[in-house]
């Protein structure tokens, strides 16, 4: 029983580590595409939409709406339409201080992102789209090389490169921007070989013709990637395209967003497994390492962590594991609450893989959606 229990504690670790480590290193087993060809582009523009839904925004959303206005201008061939869901600190008067250079949409009731950007998509008649958040910032020349790769008919989608700019804030900060690091270094050499499996909603254009509107209780960036996936369309990071934003600088508020994520990317796999499974083998088993594996990691933790138990209860004794697991408990709670760097970091990424689990059972067992949420405040500021 004890070399079973050790079998299956390495095996549910493998798999854990499967989506970090595994993964990125046997996609090097994988050609190499040749890269899409990103050139300046000539002529006339292909016509863009822009897309943003705003909640509680005041803070900042003076200086995004000048900053995208500012982005339009530069691209040229660009319309900017805004979606204010239900803001109740102010955002919709300063969001009709621009009413005209943009279409303004102004909801009075809450009734989420998915829904307003589907109303935006439908009152704009261009030939791409792009979407992107309303708390993150860009240069103005942004806009161009996410276009440019459109010139290659086979493209369907084009993502920013995500940059969180506070991983000095607090070890919480550090630790979410140390994990973006890890997944765009992920997402580069995935796109250079099974093709890139789904984008992030920060800021990504697509074709109007490859748009289905989402459900409005499905998160819009991971459903729309992902359709573009499952018609055979190539998915494409663009590294100089870079946009900013600031990871929650409290481990409390990144369990919370880490729950609502997981959530979310969870229901938007159950409703288009049907088409995904469908897809060839290269790009499935991206999808299945990236997109699926990497939310059951809490799960496969816990259970390798159980199965580990018996060994190490032989091994060391019941008393001193005892021993051991209360006092790694009681020295990372003094270490959190004397706010000491590195018990910091291990309680905040032991959060995250909490909020995970909680996000998938929210989908699974409780049916939830998180149409609508409250975002975290410190990546307001």
């Amino acid at each position: 029983m004890i070399w079973v229990c050790i079998i299956a504690a390495m095996l549910l670790t493998l798999l854990a580590i499967h989506p970090f480590v595994i993964y990125p290193l046997t996609l090097r087993l994988f050609p190499f595409r040749e890269p899409v060809d990103i050139v300046p582009l000539a002529g006339e523009r292909p016509s863009l939409a822009i897309c943003m839904s705003a909640y509680n925004e005041a803070r900042s959303i003076r200086r995004r709406m000048e900053r995208l206005i500012e982005a339009a201008e530069a691209y040229g061939n660009a319309t900017v339409h805004v979606y204010a869901d239900g803001p109740r600190d102010g955002t919709i008067e300063i969001l009709r201080e621009f009413a005209d250079r943009v279409d303004l949409v102004v909801s009075e009731e809450r009734k989420g992102k998915t829904f307003g950007m589907n109303q935006l998509v439908a009152r704009s008649t261009s030939d791409l789209l792009m979407f992107t958040d309303a708390n993150v910032m860009h240069g103005a020349d942004v806009i161009a090389p996410l276009v440019a790769p459109f010139a290659d008919r086979h493209v369907g989608c084009v993502s920013a490169r995500l940059v969180y700019s506070n991983a000095d804030d607090s070890p919480a900060a550090a630790t979410g921007a140390a994990y973006w690091r890890a997944e765009e270094s992920i997402k580069a050499i995935e796109s250079r070989t099974v093709g890139l499996i789904g984008v992030d909603g920060a800021m990504f254009v697509l074709r109007r013709e490859l748009h289905r509107p989402p459900p409005p209780h499905l998160i819009d960036d991971l459903f729309l990637s992902l359709v573009v996936l499952t018609q055979h369309r190539q998915l494409v990071s663009v590294a100089d395209a870079l946009v900013y934003e600031r990871s929650a600088t409290a481990a409390e508020e990144e369990l919370v967003r880490k729950r609502r994520i997981a959530c979310q990317a969870i229901n938007v796999h159950r409703a288009l497994w049907p088409e995904l499974r469908l897809l060839p083998w290269p790009a499935l088993y991206g999808y299945a390492s990236h997109r699926i594996l990497k939310w059951m990691t809490p799960f496969l933790l816990a259970g390798a962590g159980l199965f580990a138990l018996p060994v190490a209860a032989a091994v060391l004794g019941v008393e001193a594991v005892v021993a051991l697991a209360g006092g790694a408990v009681i020295v990372l709670t003094i270490g959190h609450v004397l706010r000491i760097g590195p018990a910091q970091r291990i309680v905040a990424a032991l959060l995250s893989l909490v909020g995970v689990a909680m996000g998938v059972i929210d989908s699974v067992v409780r049916g939830k959606t998180y149409a609508v949420w409250q975002p975290a405040e410190s990546v307001r500021d």
